[in-house]
Order: structure tokens, then sequence, then C-alpha cells
């Protein structure tokens, strides 16, 4: 067996970076000749307000001192943002650049912290002197190389992830686990459009952004295929079922899971509506995990056994046994018991 010398020496020697001092106005240029990107998936998770975007574009304007922004180089050289989506974005709507985000490109500034005289400034009404000192100022870049190994580029972008805005575990999925030969994150996004599925969840907007339906499709196929004991905390249990699929290296049948959880979201919508989840007001996740580990299990299709289905729906909703287990705390051992006593419910009810 290895030391663990020679294990933490491996791991090291397994990712490789290098850093490099450039100024923002070298990045807008290289993101203009489309050598540096930001690739739809992050876009999409660049939500620092008004006043947030201002305090940044104040800092650089004063001179404090910023966190480096972190880039994973590809093949050809070029560099995708890995880290600091939220103050290279900032930069970048300012000076008009995100044109395929109009609703927050050429960002108008608020009232500064230090500065209030900010309020109101554009990049058309901000003295060219300020304008050159942004352009100007120095942001320190680590590189991080493309033949890393993808698990500890994930670790990497996980644990880089404690801004004023970090990403919730789904959106850093949803950002890692591309460009795959099994497309996972297409079916995800997919089925998390779905009138009928918003309309099942009714989740509020911050967590539509935080990609809340996308990993509650992605529970839904986890727990569905799980058949033994998970050792991990379930974020962990869930990314590795989501990397094994996107590798190929779990079995899954895009299309069939696809449409088998579409026809489970039209059920439950058409009968229940949100209170299905919701018995007492709030969103009941140990009830979603529960069905979707014991429904599946039991019936391979829900066309003529709608009715047995509701039967052992309401059994689970009013079951003393799964109930007095309680959702105090997201231990493996209590989710564990109660996808077990549900899958009772729907195996022996």
């Amino acid at each position: 067996m290895s030391s663990i010398e020679e294990i933490i020496t491996e791991k090291r020697n397994s990712l490789k970076t290098d850093r490099l001092d450039m100024s923002f106005g070298e990045l807008m240029s290289m993101f203009e000749e489309r050598d540096l990107f930001i690739t739809p998936e992050y876009q999409r998770v660049f939500r620092w307000a008004p006043f947030q975007q201002t305090r940044f574009i104040e800092s650089v304007l004063l001179g404090i001192p910023i966190p480096p922004i972190f880039v994973a180089e590809d093949e050809s050289g070029k560099w995708e943002v890995v880290d600091g989506l939220q103050r290279i974005s900032t930069i970048f709507a300012f000076f008009g650049l995100l044109n395929e985000l109009p609703d927050k490109n050429n960002s108008i500034l608020t009232r500064g912290e230090i500065v209030a005289e900010l309020e109101g400034l554009t990049i058309d009404t901000i003295p060219i002197k300020l304008k050159t000192t942004i352009k100007r100022s120095v942001c320190r870049v680590e590189i991080v190389r493309w033949d890393s190994i993808e698990d500890i580029r994930y670790e990497l972008f996980n644990r880089l992830n404690t801004g004023a805005s970090p990403l919730s575990d789904q959106e850093i999925r949803n950002c890692i686990f591309r460009a795959y030969p099994i497309d996972l994150n297409k079916v995800l996004r997919e089925i998390a459009k779905l009138p009928e599925f918003n309309e099942l969840i009714s989740p509020s907007e911050s967590k539509k952004e935080e990609m809340f339906l996308e990993e509650l499709t992605l529970r839904f196929f986890a727990f569905k295929h799980l058949t033994e004991e998970f050792k991990t905390t379930v974020p962990q249990f869930l990314t590795e079922f989501m990397k094994g699929v996107s590798k190929g290296e779990i079995p899954f049948e895009l299309e069939r899971e696809k449409s088998y959880f579409i026809d489970v979201i039209k059920l439950l919508n058409a009968k229940y509506g949100r209170e299905v989840f919701r018995p007492k007001g709030n969103f009941a996740l140990h009830i979603f995990d529960s069905i979707a580990y014991a429904l599946p299990k039991r019936f391979d299709s829900l066309s003529g056994n709608e009715n047995e289905i509701f039967r052992r729906i309401e059994i689970l909703r009013k079951d003393d046994e799964y109930n007095g287990i309680g959702t105090s705390t997201f231990s493996n051992t209590r989710i564990r018991n109660r996808m077990n006593r549900a899958l009772d419910i729907f195996t022996n009810a």
C-alpha cells in the first residue's frame, strides 16, 4: 500500500498550475478575441446585485487588493473562467462586453460605499481617466492546466467557491460535467423548463437560479438507480452519480429515463399539484427522495397503475413509522431509513 507521503505527492503532481499578473484591459481583449471565454453554464449564474458590482469596481478604482481569478486552459491554449465569475463579469458587463446577457450588460453603478459619487455612472459617462484606471488595474490569474485530472479540477472549483455569491452544488456540477460523451446536463435542463414540473415544485426565483429543479431531477435519477448503501454525503453521492453517467460508466438510457420521470411529474401534478410535497407548507425534500427511490422499484410502468400509486402515496404520507423517523437531520441513516420504509410501503402495502 502506498504511504500517505506518496499519495499526497501523486495528488499534488496531478494538479498543474501557473500564474500571471494581467490587466483587466488584457483580459477584455482576450475575451473579445475568444481566447478567454465564459460558457453559458457559467454566464447564467452571474448574479451579483448592482451594489455588489459597484463595490467591486470601487475597489478596483481605489486600488484595494482583489482576489485572483482562476481559469482552466484547454488543449488549444484558450482559457475558461473557473472561479472569479462575478468579478470578471462585473468588469465585462460595465464595459458592455456581455452581449449574450443583454439584461445584465452595460451596467449602471449605484452609490459607492466610499465614493458616493459613483452613483449613476456608466461606461459612457465615467471620466476617461477612471476608465483607463480600471483597464490598467492588474489582476492575478491562476491557470489550471487542461491535463489536470478531472477529480482535482472539480475539487479546486468546489473549494474555491466561497465568494459572496457562492454557487450551489448543482451549479458546480452543471459547469464541470459538460462536454462529456453522455449529456446528462442537457436532460436536466430540459426537464427543469417543463411547466408541469415548475407547477409541481413551485420553486422561488432564487431556487431556480441555484438550479434546484435540475438538482431534483438528478436526485430522482440517482435514487431511482440506488441499490445499495451510499457511504458519502448525499451531495457527494449525486456528484459521483452524475460523473458516472456523464462518462458512460453507469448505464443510463437518457430518453427512456427522461420519459419515465416526465410521466411521474405529469401524474403527480394532475392528481395533487404542489401539495404532494408540501404536507405542512414547506417543500418536503424527504418525500420527494422517498418517492424517487421507491416508486420506480415497484412500478416499471405508470400506465394502468395510477390508482395503486396514489393509494401507496397516501399511505406513505400518513404512515406513523415513516413520519416518526423525522427530518431534523440529514444523516445518511435517517435518509436511508425513510427510503427503506417508503420502499416497504410501495412493495407490501
